[in-house]
């Protein structure tokens, strides 16, 4: 599996229809800035798109999709002066789509995906806002079939929609941002170049395929073929983070996935990232996250509804650092 592939594979995209409706003129929605990323799919119309800190909206046609990243307040309004209610209210209010309505109403779909509490190497492939036009998503085959099918799927009442809706939502995501991707010139896609600088991207699949490594900065340079002064600059300012910090942070994710998705002890846990003292992975693990491993995994467990997963007691069987 590519690297890229791993990091989509390894994030929860917690993917979610907030509304499909024909809004006509005039209106507006607001959308808070929360832990959510937003998608917004134009079918029929037009509509301006107001981000926050931007000057001007920008001019959003039928056919369009913008991906706006989390945390960050934006609305969609047509015209673009007209008066905003929250996002819920306006889409609630709004009428199902039809292919009668006005010449001027627009047809939208808007869903949100959540990502984990955990920091991920996805929040940084996100740029503020992503904006591809029909022309871009009908000469992407895959981005074109699949965004017609969540419409379509969105729009009915079929069985096991809800089953699918989510689904698609994750696919979606994956080849927008794919699309996006290809669309961008070397240079203007940040995190991204890494993925494309043959040294970078080979250190980047040595780390994923063997988080648990005692992997140093010389050892990562060696296998990207790059002196370690050079191969430490270079992936400093393409992935955002120095080498170490990096693995470190993959490894969290990795054990943050284990507490969520498996009855495996903390000590477990910690060795499968390459740690062989608990306290140094706890340190390392609270650090980063903002928890103990053990306050996490209850955490989720209450987030979700459901009791604790049973933690035997562990013993520290090093008092070492971690392997880093």
């Amino acid at each position: 599996m590519d690297v890229l592939s791993e990091i989509f594979a390894s994030v929860r995209l917690r993917g979610a229809v907030i509304g499909f409706a024909r809004l006509d003129l005039p209106w507006g929605i607001a959308v808070d800035p929360v832990r959510s990323a937003a998608i917004h799919l134009v079918h029929r119309g037009e509509c301006w798109l107001h981000l926050s800190g931007a000057e001007a909206p920008l001019h959003v046609s039928g056919g369009d999709v913008i991906l706006v990243s989390s945390g960050i307040a934006h609305a969609l309004s047509n015209p673009p002066s007209a008066p905003l209610v929250p996002i819920a209210q306006g889409l609630s209010a709004a009428r199902r789509p039809s292919r009668a309505g006005q010449p001027e109403s627009t047809t939208l779909l808007c869903a949100k995906f959540s990502l984990d509490d955990m920091p991920h190497p996805m929040t940084a492939l996100l740029p503020p806002l992503i904006h591809l036009t029909r022309a871009q998503i009908e000469a992407d085959a895959s981005l074109n079939l699949v965004v017609e099918l969540l419409r379509l799927e969105a729009a009915g009442e079929m069985t096991g929609r809800d089953i699918t809706v989510p689904r698609l939502l994750d696919s979606v995501l994956v080849f927008l941002l794919r699309a996006w991707l290809d669309s961008q010139p070397l240079g203007a896609g940040k995190w991204f170049d890494a993925l494309r600088d043959k040294g970078i991207a080979k250190a980047l699949r040595l780390i994923h395929e063997a988080p648990a490594e005692p992997w140093t900065v010389a050892a990562l340079a060696r296998g990207a073929a790059q002196s370690r002064a050079t191969f430490a600059r270079r992936f400093t300012r393409l992935v955002g983070v120095p080498p170490l910090t990096y693995v470190t942070r993959w490894r969290m994710n990795l054990a943050a996935r284990a507490l969520q998705e498996s009855n495996q002890t903390v000590e477990g846990i910690a060795r499968s990232v390459g740690y062989l003292s608990v306290p140094s992975f706890a340190q390392a693990f609270s650090r980063i996250v903002g928890r103990a491993p053990g306050a996490y995994r209850r955490h989720l467990a209450a987030a979700a509804g459901r009791p604790d997963r049973p933690s035997p007691r562990h013993r520290p069987i090093s008092s070492g650092s971690a392997r880093t």
